[in-house]
């Protein structure tokens, strides 16, 4: 033990009475930032991006894992990163959306309505957002246009979730979801009907990004809904919180297909009535599944390009990994009890709080309670998704 000269004890002193208010400083700020509700990741994967509760926005250094609160007057459902860039999207409480490298640079700025969930591409010249009662708008300033504008009532008004937006990267094709699915069809009903009583497209549906118009309905689901397409495009994936999970290929978009829900299979709707329950599912490639796992889909989303992704059950630290084209769970992740993660209980309102990077296979999710966040790391050759990093 080495001995400390009296001569010193001020000096030393001092010096650990700072690093202990700089270790309490850290803390609190984390506990004080509030609940992680939206996030983003780079390409990279080297960085992430995150909007809390408490309108702070923290930019993380997932390499070096480091972080840093970037602005106190964030929109909550505002923090994406922008494709192919070292560069987030950001709005603030008076309107303002700005795209902004991590270096602190504007690249975009212009004033907007408060968003509910938007998105951007990286030419930063296709920009979609979702106000306060649903709608959807294309363009910002003069050339903003209603994409999705009909219902006075939406059908998913206090269901306690986003209506969320998802654009694919490799094709002009975005889709929205919210609420189960509405089968009237699209040529009958246009989606800019601001007198219509209650709208037509709270479902799953599929957008032309570059004439706004609407391609395909996807039915089947119902109750809180969650659906993203792959970065390619091809491939669409719903889930909700009755636990009925669905896939589509977007060249193909009448056919539905079945996911298999964990313990019972596949469901197969064209048997004849009368047969016993259990002949109706279809078990033949089903693995066990854990205990914990839920059928009922916070969200889903991509970890390895487009042939991976993975879904969340409310009030489950169990994620299933599924590959595209296949109704079959491939494998299950036990992402850890503690800290409890965003899935737990029924915060489908947070699912935007779980993001990846599918070209880097890195995956970010917030907690249940306070700033903190947990990264994970998938290996798509080893099937593997290993915890890398915990700030609480």
């Amino acid at each position: 033990m080495v001995a400390i000269n009296k001569r010193h004890w001020p000096a030393f002193i001092f010096t650990t009475v700072a690093l202990i208010v700089i270790i309490w400083v850290i803390v609190i700020q984390m506990l004080w930032a509030g609940p992680m509700m939206s996030s983003g990741v780079s390409d990279s994967g080297r960085y992430a991006i995150t909007a809390h509760k408490d309108n702070s926005l923290i930019l993380w250094d997932l390499q070096n894992k480091k972080w840093q609160i970037m602005h106190t007057n964030a929109n909550v459902y505002s923090a994406q990163f922008i494709p192919d860039a070292h560069a987030f999207l950001w709005q603030d409480l008076n309107d303002k959306v700005t795209a902004e490298t991590i270096e602190g640079r504007n690249l975009l700025i212009f004033q907007h309505f408060p968003t509910y969930g938007h998105a951007i591409s990286s030419d930063l010249k296709t920009y979609l957002s979702a106000d306060k009662d649903w709608n959807i708008f294309a363009g910002f300033g003069e050339s903003r246009e209603p994409v999705l504008q009909d219902g006075v009532s939406p059908s998913f008004t206090g269901s306690g979730k986003l209506l969320n937006l998802a654009m694919a990267r490799q094709q002009n094709l975005f889709l929205t979801s919210g609420f189960g699915h509405d089968s009237a069809p699209i040529a009958e009903y246009p989606p800019v009907d601001k007198e219509r009583r209650f709208s037509r497209y709270s479902g799953v549906t599929l957008w032309d990004a570059k004439t706004g118009k609407p391609i395909a309905k996807f039915q089947g689901n119902s109750a809180k809904t969650h659906a993203t397409i792959s970065p390619d495009g091809q491939w669409v994936v719903s889930g909700d919180e009755n636990g009925i999970g669905l896939y589509w290929n977007t060249n193909e978009p009448s056919k539905r297909h079945r996911l298999a829900r964990y313990y019972g299979g596949i469901f197969q709707d064209d048997l004849p009535e009368g047969l016993p329950d259990q002949d109706y599912y279809n078990q033949s490639e089903l693995i066990q599944a854990p205990k914990g796992v839920s059928n009922k889909t916070i969200t889903q989303t991509f970890i390895h390009k487009s042939k991976y992704y993975l879904r969340f059950g409310n009030n489950s630290h169990i994620a299933a990994l599924f590959r595209t084209g296949s109704p079959w769970p491939v494998k299950y992740f036990d992402l850890g009890e503690s800290p409890e993660l965003v899935t737990y209980g029924s915060q489908y309102s947070r699912n935007t709080a779980i993001a990846t990077s599918p070209e880097a296979g890195v995956l970010v999710m917030g907690h249940r309670s306070g700033g903190g966040i947990s990264v994970y790391q998938f290996d798509h050759e080893e099937l593997t998704l290993e915890r890398a990093w915990v700030e609480q």
